[in-house]
């Protein structure tokens, strides 16, 4: 396997993996992206209809086949903020709330710290981290245009090296949010170059780094607190690969937490929304408390 490469490679690495359902999966992943609009609290927009509602999403929002770009108000900020409704459910699962101390340790473009601001109403910690300066000002930009600057008072942008946050802080936070950079393999199939220099050894490579990540996020949460890993990865290496190699190499700090979530299948270790039986995704999540 280790020979395969561009797109032949491709479908027979995720041919071999998800077998009789790769291709109607493959078909999906190249058909457009869908979103839902999150309505911003601090713009006085509605949607002209009754929105359609998921159920168990806290958030006021709208789901339909298409939306216009999000507009300025009158008040200054951004109506709606556009996403996956799988995106949205990391945050679900994190349940951050005001008074907590919480990281979203790979955070850009922003919109998961943007949920957990709307959830925490300003109070408690909220930091946003990312080791680029061009997407710490993504965030920051995120924010301003949905946020009014008082509302921003317990929020802070870092510069860590997420695999190495731990070195220096350890049982600090109540929450951490591990969305992980992956595979983003419908990004990868949607561009012809990268799915011509594509080969296993780039999901095998992520998967070392998402580790090394998920290690540190198991040390700067109290125990008691809660640690959601997230990825938009296909690959199991990048999915339940990595909560058990979790389970081999810290297996006794922590219990996994099992949750359900409007849309999507369970997994081994977590939940996986797949975008060919719901027109999300793909994204793939676990959860767990830290023990000690």
């Amino acid at each position: 396997m280790n020979n395969l490469k561009g797109p032949d490679g491709f479908d027979q690495f995720y041919g071999e993996m998800f077998k009789g359902r790769w291709p109607s999966l493959k078909a999906s992943l190249l058909l457009p992206k869908k979103h839902v609009a999150i309505l911003n609290p601090f713009s006085k927009f509605k949607f002209p209809e009754e929105p359609i509602q998921m159920t168990g999403v806290p958030f006021p929002h709208h789901i339909a086949d298409a939306f216009p770009h999000p507009e300025i108000t009158e008040e200054g900020y951004f109506n709606y903020y556009l996403m996956d409704a799988a995106s949205i459910f990391p945050v679900l699962a994190l349940e951050p709330k005001a008074g907590e101390r919480v990281v979203d340790l790979c955070a850009a473009p922003g919109g998961k710290s943007l949920l957990c601001a709307f959830l925490m109403k300003n109070e408690g910690l909220l930091i946003s981290n990312d080791r680029s300066s061009a997407r710490r000002s993504r965030i920051h930009k995120i924010f301003d245009e949905y946020l009014p600057k008082t509302q921003q008072k317990n929020h802070k942008v870092t510069a860590h090296d997420a695999s190495k946050w731990c070195l220096y802080e350890k049982n600090v936070y109540d929450k951490v949010l591990l969305d992980a950079p992956c595979s983003s393999e419908r990004h990868v199939l949607a561009d012809p170059k990268e799915i011509a220099l594509w080969a296993p050894g780039r999901t095998k490579a992520i998967a070392v780094s998402q580790f090394a990540m998920l290690a540190s996020a198991l040390d700067i949460t109290k125990p008691g607190g809660l640690i959601v890993y997230s990825t938009c990865a296909l690959s199991q290496l990048e999915n339940d690969d990595i909560m058990r190699k979790l389970e081999q190499k810290r297996g006794g700090r922590y219990e996994l937490i099992r949750k359900e979530f409007p849309v999507g299948e369970p997994t081994e270790f977590g939940w996986q929304v797949l975008p060919d039986t719901t027109g999300w995704g793909p994204f793939y999540l676990s959860m767990v408390r830290k023990i000690k």
